[in-house]
């Protein structure tokens, strides 16, 4: 299954792209596209136009930023405008900085800190068992 990275504000791209592929890779998920967005309306669009392309999508950073374009505060507000609530989000507990989960129905944004060793840590065996089940028959028709 193909899934769609956007780093947002984000300053260890590479380290963190590492981190996401050798996590994802192992229940046969990879990259369909990779994309860069410092303006939280692009942001916005670049997600929309992500999710008519995969079912999951993942942003990484801007959970440091200190201001409206916080990547928390960026997501309350499309989460507001877009009728979805927190019942399609849980939290990530991380070691140090936590990321999200927002979902409905099939589609997935998995929201993670610019850290390597969080995304590491956050990805754990129970969060892959987790992303697995819920797109385990995406998996298997890839596969055939």
């Amino acid at each position: 299954m193909k899934y769609d990275v956007l780093f947002y504000k984000s300053r260890k791209t590479s380290y963190c792209e590492k981190a996401l592929k050798a996590k994802l890779s192992t229940i046969n998920m990879s990259t369909n596209r990779i994309i860069a967005s410092v303006a939280p309306t692009k942001l916005g669009e670049t997600l929309c136009e992500s999710l008519t392309l995969c079912n999951c999508v993942v942003i990484i950073g801007g959970f440091t930023v200190n201001d409206n374009e916080n990547l928390t505060t960026v997501l309350s507000r499309a989460m507001s405008n877009s009728g979805l609530n927190l019942k399609n989000a849980r939290k990530l507990k991380g070691a140090i900085y936590d990321g999200y989960i927002i979902k409905l129905n099939k589609q997935m944004i998995i929201a993670l800190p610019d850290n390597p060793e969080e995304i590491d840590f956050l990805l754990n065996e129970n969060f892959l068992l987790y992303l697995s089940s819920v797109y385990s028959t995406d998996i298997e028709n890839e596969n055939e």
